[in-house]
């Protein structure tokens, strides 16, 4: 993709307080609302038939937690938003048609999920039974200004996008009002995380703008394979009978457990809690590295046998030594899971593994070679992550080695966009993806790589502490990857004492 819409060095920083999506980017803007619904659901669900048995270690997690938050009246946050920007007039219709055809394509956008008397039960329909259309509404078309176009869109998504309703997917757009311009809008696409990862909310997006191309201007939609996501969960299950406790990948799993008493990592940073308890959460975006300084890292990282996710863990491992005095940086990653025949299948096709960063001591240590350390437990975490985590921990547990999940474990992870093949097509370099935003007690950052520069993401409480928290990490990752950028040596950290939290710039983090 390309990416011109947004400046690197203009970052909209916090999000809304209390909005269940992240700030949208400037260029998504308000209008009239047209949103897209299912013809006939009750006839989907006639012709739905349960599907195997049970459903993925991730979805279980997630369904099992989003009944919880629903028996108590929370909103739902736990789905993922795509939006984009279309610079010509809606074609309603040919948009009908292209949702149509998405979600004929793939078997996970054809499912919902019940309760059933051992756990989740996943039905499927058959593609005949779903037809889009432009959705009906009584009195005045509703109007939602720019300024209010994210809250909408995230309550919205929040009240549709759920995996027990059908189809669990939310579709609208904003129609540029000015009725002298040559017209434009913005649209947007969600679904519950039941449905898919990130990858996915991707991968539909730039689906949906071919097969909009196509029935709009005849253009044809040139498509692989979508193959089946419960071939995924079947082969997942599989994979976790499958394992044993001498193999490397469950090794890799011990060692990180047992030096840290048997528990997953938990967020370092100080973010304000009382008790621990999870408190309402408010999103954060920044860019770190803009296109030109993205190359001279990858120029240095292949003279110096680096990675691009080593440089990322090995910065923040330095942050980490700096504000704490460890020399071990633990944390959870999540790496996709595509194997073949999914590279474009709609599904929750990740999973967690774990990322250990020691820092070497004495005076011969380098950056550069902190950034060969990390980028070998990269590799390792990607070895571990072809056997599911949930199976791993699951025999760890058994062997006492493993003490259970207290919460969320902290997480870290970096996709790089380009790698998924999306296309060319102008309306992509507009695409903005996130997730709902609900109660953590956690910091966990999103690094995402695109043509537009290095962007990163998290979650945080909303409260003054780990605000203040969650700007002195990313400054300081910024100070480090852009110095890496610019040839310059990093400077190490004092080993005897942590150092105190840089001072807060205001020049880009607002």
């Amino acid at each position: 993709m390309s990416g011109t819409l947004h400046s690197p060095r203009v970052s909209p920083g916090f999000g809304v307080p209390g909005s269940l999506t992240v700030r949208l980017r400037p260029h998504l803007r308000g209008g009239r609302i047209v949103e897209w619904e299912l013809g006939d659901p009750a006839g989907v669900a006639r012709a739905a038939h349960r599907w195997g048995d049970g459903v993925s270690f991730l979805q279980s997690d997630h369904l099992a937690t989003m009944a919880d938050k629903r028996s108590d009246g929370r909103p739902h946050h736990g789905f993922l938003l795509a939006a984009a920007r279309f610079d010509v007039p809606l074609d309603a219709e040919a948009m009908s048609g292209a949702l149509t055809a998405f979600v004929r394509r793939h078997e996970e956008q054809r499912a919902h999920y019940r309760t059933g008397d051992s756990g989740p039960e996943r039905w499927v329909a058959p593609p005949e039974a779903f037809e889009f259309r432009v959705a009906e509404r009584a009195g005045e078309a509703q109007v939602v200004g720019d300024a209010d176009l994210g809250l909408w869109a995230g309550r919205r998504a929040s009240e549709t996008a759920r995996a027990e309703l059908i189809p669990g997917t939310w579709c609208a757009a904003a129609v540029d009002p000015n009725p002298s311009a040559d017209g434009a809008f913005t649209f947007f696409f969600a679904t519950d995380h039941a449905h898919g990862d990130g990858y996915s909310s991707a991968l539909a997006l730039s689906e949906i703008v071919a097969l909009y191309r196509e029935r709009s201007s005849g253009v044809p939609a040139e498509l692989g394979p979508a193959g089946a996501f419960g071939d995924s969960i079947a082969a997942e299950r599989a994979a976790a009978t499958a394992l044993t406790s001498d193999d490397e990948r469950v090794a890799l799993w011990r060692d990180a457990l047992s030096a840290n008493d048997g528990r997953p990592p938990r967020c370092p940073l100080d973010l304000g809690l009382t008790g621990g308890a999870p408190q309402p959460a408010v999103a954060i975006e920044h860019w770190l590295l803009t296109p030109e300084q993205l190359v001279h890292c990858d120029t240095r990282l292949a003279a110096s046998a680096g990675g691009f996710a080593g440089l990322l863990y090995a910065a923040l491992a330095t942050h980490h030594r700096e504000s704490t005095g460890e020399a071990r940086f633990f944390v959870s990653t999540v790496l996709a899971s595509r194997g073949a025949g999914h590279a474009r299948t709609q599904g929750w096709l990740c999973n967690f593994a774990p990322v250990i960063v020691d820092s070497p001591q004495g005076p011969d240590t380098s950056f550069d070679g902190l950034v060969r350390i990390a980028t070998e437990s990269v590799r390792a975490a990607r070895r571990a992550a072809s056997v599911p985590a949930h199976g791993v921990l699951g025999l760890l547990a058994g062997e006492g080695v493993f003490k259970g999940l207290d919460g969320s474990p902290y997480m870290v992870s970096y996709t790089d966009v380009r790698r998924l093949g999306l296309g060319d097509d102008p309306v992509l370099s507009t695409m903005h993806t996130s997730s709902g935003v609900g109660p953590t007690r956690n910091a966990n950052l999103w690094f995402t790589r695109t043509d537009a520069g290095l962007v990163v993401r998290s979650h945080v409480p909303d409260n003054a502490v780990a605000r203040t928290s969650i700007l002195g990490l990313i400054e300081r990752i910024e100070s480090i990857v852009t110095a890496y950028a610019a040839g310059v040596p990093a400077p190490e950290p004092t080993p005897d004492a942590p150092s105190a939290v840089p001072r807060r710039s205001t020049r880009s983090v607002r």
